[in-house]
């Protein structure tokens, strides 16, 4: 091959042919790529097959069309689903419906309404991994699964660590009660539970709001309203407040009336340190996965605090009264404090210095 055609290959995926030097083509990954600038958009991030300097808005849109139809399916279908299952599980009460219903009363009826959401989600990811080219682990970002494995533990221990520096001040200052089931080999149990949940949500939830969604805004906008828009979404999702009184009746209406508190709940029903910490910790995740160019660091960190959650809220109470809009509570989502450590690791991330190039 001439010399003018010499490239320096960095990855199989993703690749950016860019002139560094006469004779010279680097092929720019998002390990290569320039870190020290969230303000330049970068292509590995960039859908459809556009330039840096080209945008298009026609993910976010059928974002738009999967997300809120998917709650117009739950809100029409759910009810269904209920009386189905109810109805089974009288009739056979040793089958799974029968476990399902047990487990579920008609207080839970929400429940069933975020469970039906999922399914045309999930129909249309296949759909939406084909549009958006990303068909493959390494082109979402799951790239080098050997050394990635090494990577989530580092990170997961930052990830406890983060909620362990809060429930200790919440301990010096406030104090904790702790539940009498407590004890060494529950403890580890609950963990480990906690753990192979942390991961299995992760992996999912971060190749889908960071692999695919940032994507989507990122393809349409600047970095910054990238990261911000996606970060309010995450928070969105995530913020559910629906009420649903113990003994309240299921009837053929009752999906609507969920799908509609679920989808305002924000403003129906504002929990506002909730979900501003549901935002720092989008904008965090988002920022970690631009400038890691990988979502395995994602994934630690998202395990690692769903894992601290899952045995902190079951074994630990944290009532600090008047004062639970700083110090939060066992829930790690009510106060300011908890959001202190992750404005912190995001002023990190913005400042944090890259390799530029070769």
């Amino acid at each position: 091959m001439p010399a003018s055609h010499d490239f320096v290959k960095t990855s199989r995926h993703n690749a950016v042919a860019t002139r560094s030097q006469p004779g010279t083509i680097t092929l720019l990954t998002p390990h290569t790529r320039t870190r020290n600038n969230l303000m330049q958009r970068e292509r590995p991030y960039i859908l459809f097959g556009l330039k840096e300097n080209a945008f298009s808005w026609k993910g976010v849109l059928a974002l738009a069309v999967i997300f809120f139809g998917a709650v117009v399916f739950a809100g029409l279908l759910s009810p269904l689903v209920y009386f189905a299952v109810v109805r089974w599980a009288e009739a056979s009460p040793d089958t799974i419906p029968g476990w399902l219903s047990s487990r579920m009363a008609p207080e839970d009826f929400p429940r069933y309404f975020d469970r039906v959401r999922w399914i045309p989600v999930v129909i249309a990811l296949p759909w939406l991994f084909k549009w958006t080219r990303l068909l493959s682990f390494n082109r979402l970002g799951y790239d080098h699964p050997l050394s990635g494995t090494k990577t989530v533990g580092r990170w997961i221990v930052l990830g406890l660590g983060m909620l362990l520096l809060v429930a200790l001040l919440q301990w010096a200052f406030v104090g904790i009660s702790v539940s009498s089931q407590l004890t060494t080999g529950y403890l580890l149990e609950k963990l480990a539970m906690g753990l192979l949940t942390g991961l299995v949500v992760a992996l999912l939830e971060e190749m889908l709001f960071r692999g695919v969604i940032l994507r989507l805004f990122y393809t349409a906008m600047r970095p910054w309203p990238a990261i911000i828009l996606s970060a309010l979404f995450f928070a969105y999702v995530h913020f559910k407040s629906v009420p649903w009184p113990q003994g309240q009746e299921v009837h053929w209406l009752s999906g609507l009336d969920v799908a509609w508190h679920s989808s305002a709940s924000v403003v129906l029903k504002p929990e506002w340190w909730k979900f501003l910490s549901l935002f720092f910790a989008g904008v965090f995740l988002n920022l970690l996965f631009l400038r890691s160019g990988s979502l395995w660091p994602c994934v630690g960190v998202h395990a690692g605090w769903v894992a601290f959650r899952v045995v902190y809220t079951k074994f630990f109470v944290v009532d600090a009264g008047s004062a639970q809009w700083f110090w939060g509570s066992q829930t790690m989502l009510d106060g300011l404090l908890p959001v202190l450590p992750l404005a912190l690791f995001c002023l990190w991330l913005v400042l944090k210095p890259g390799p530029r190039p070769t």
